[in-house]
């Protein structure tokens, strides 16, 4: 079983994933890291654009079931939309979602002041807040969209904390 985790980049996602997910003892992995060992190699920049959505899509599905042979419950955090330059955003497609055998989702979101800030940690100078407001709510619409074409429940928390996102989880049947 998969269940996906979403939000826009430095939401906190996989900083709070990686904690809540051993506390459940269930498998988390990004959607980046599993892209890169499918391909054997990473075709996005720091400023997070990525080239080449539809090979990386198919090498992530591929990846997750390779997985899911095993029978384990898979925690995979990613995205809804991705950038593919300043201001260029595209949905990933329905099927993606519906190959992943997504059983629930959890969208993860934050002011985007707060993003803007962790964005700039990570010495990433390419977002204004427009565009991570933008990004943001294509975020939130895909989602939605996903999760009512696919049936799926969708939990969506704010700054959320470990313990809340254990429970999310939990419930989602983790």
């Amino acid at each position: 079983m998969t269940l996906f985790v979403g939000g826009v980049h430095a939401v906190g996602k996989t900083f709070v994933l990686k904690q809540a997910c051993e506390g459940l003892g269930v498998r988390h992995a990004t959607a980046s890291q599993l892209i890169k060992e499918q391909r054997g190699l990473a075709n996005w920049t720091a400023s997070r654009q990525v080239s080449d959505v539809d090979e990386n899509q198919r090498a992530l599905v591929t990846a997750v079931r390779r997985l899911e042979e095993g029978g384990e419950t898979l925690v995979l955090d990613g995205h809804f939309v991705l950038r593919r330059g300043v201001n260029i955003h595209e949905k990933i497609g329905m099927e993606t979602f519906a190959q992943l055998m997504v059983r629930g989702v959890i969208l993860m979101e934050a002011p985007s002041a707060t993003i803007a800030d962790r964005l700039l940690q990570r010495g990433d100078t390419t977002w204004e807040q427009s565009e991570i407001d933008a990004f943001a709510q294509k975020e939130l619409l895909h989602a939605q969209t996903v999760c009512t074409v696919l049936s799926l429940p969708l939990m969506r928390l704010c700054l959320p904390s470990e313990f809340e996102v254990r429970d999310a989880l939990a419930k989602l049947g983790a």
